[in-house]
């Protein structure tokens, strides 16, 4: 079994760590190979580039940061993700760093679940933007940012409002829990298909966070008279929107497949500062 390594490039500790991983993967019986990009600190035979060499398994190892990025560049490979939690936020990984060694005893036994999310595409000027995961968040651009942005969001051919505003958050049901609930939308179970729809820091009364059909083609259009408007994917990416211009978001042809390894924690994790 191949199995590539990406750390997070900027913390020694996930470097030392993805060096105990590739020692004791290989010791395992597994062919580890080491992401290109961290071919001057970490020195291995094996390498692998990210979205272009298939391996069949990849480990994560930083916070949803690291993960994310290592989302955007697989695109549609179908290549499952272990994580192990080693950054600042950690919510997408579900492995402790001390746990490495059963995580890979399970791999090599194949003890642990894949797990499919749904994520989002969004398409603009007939370009695709990287898959979003957590969220593509659709704000006043930086060179207007004392200005409130005039949104028009559609669900297929009806207006669902007219938002004025600071912007709105498009969202797979993953991602409901990262910007979107610190936006006040709702918690929708991470494994389910649909599209949430959350206004930032509205004016106009009637704009409310909605739960879309998986199905629905969402429509996000800058008004003539709106200051252009920056689209983030995942916090790694982003495009600016200028009046009149419009983007579209579906759900993406593949999801962001995930191999967990201790699945009964998801609302222990996330309610457990409530507690």
């Amino acid at each position: 079994m191949r199995v590539g390594v990406v750390p997070k490039f900027n913390s020694p500790q996930a470097i030392e760590l993805t060096k105990r991983i590739l020692n004791y993967g290989e010791l395992s019986g597994l062919k580890m190979y080491v992401d290109r990009r961290a071919a001057r600190m970490i020195d291995w035979d094996r390498k692998f580039t990210l979205g272009k060499d298939d391996v069949d398994l990849i480990v994560a190892v930083g916070g949803d940061g690291t993960v994310l990025s290592t989302l955007h560049l697989l695109g549609d490979k179908a290549i499952p993700v272990a994580t192990i939690r080693y950054g600042r936020r950690g919510f997408l990984c579900d492995v402790a760093p001390f746990e490495y060694t059963d995580m890979i005893d399970r791999i090599v036994t194949g003890r642990y679940k894949i797990v499919k999310y749904m994520r989002l595409k969004a398409t603009w000027r007939g370009t695709t933007l990287p898959y979003a995961l957590n969220e593509y968040a659709i704000v006043t651009s930086s060179e207007a940012r004392t200005k409130v942005s005039r949104i028009h969001v559609w669900k297929d051919s009806e207006e669902i409002y007219y938002l004025v505003g600071d912007g709105v958050i498009i969202a797979p049901p993953i991602g409901s829990t990262a910007y979107s609930l610190a936006a006040g939308g709702p918690v929708v179970e991470p494994t389910m298909r649909a599209i949430i729809v959350t206004p930032l820091a509205p004016i106009t009364f009637c704009c409310r966070p909605v739960v879309l059909p998986p199905t629905s083609t969402v429509r996000v259009v800058a008004s003539r008279d709106s200051p252009s408007l920056e689209v983030i994917s995942d916090g790694n990416y982003s495009v600016t929107i200028r009046p009149g211009e419009e983007i579209t978001i579906t759900e993406a042809p593949t999801p962001a497949l995930f191999a967990r390894f201790y699945m009964g924690d998801y609302y222990v994790r996330l309610f457990e500062r409530c507690m």
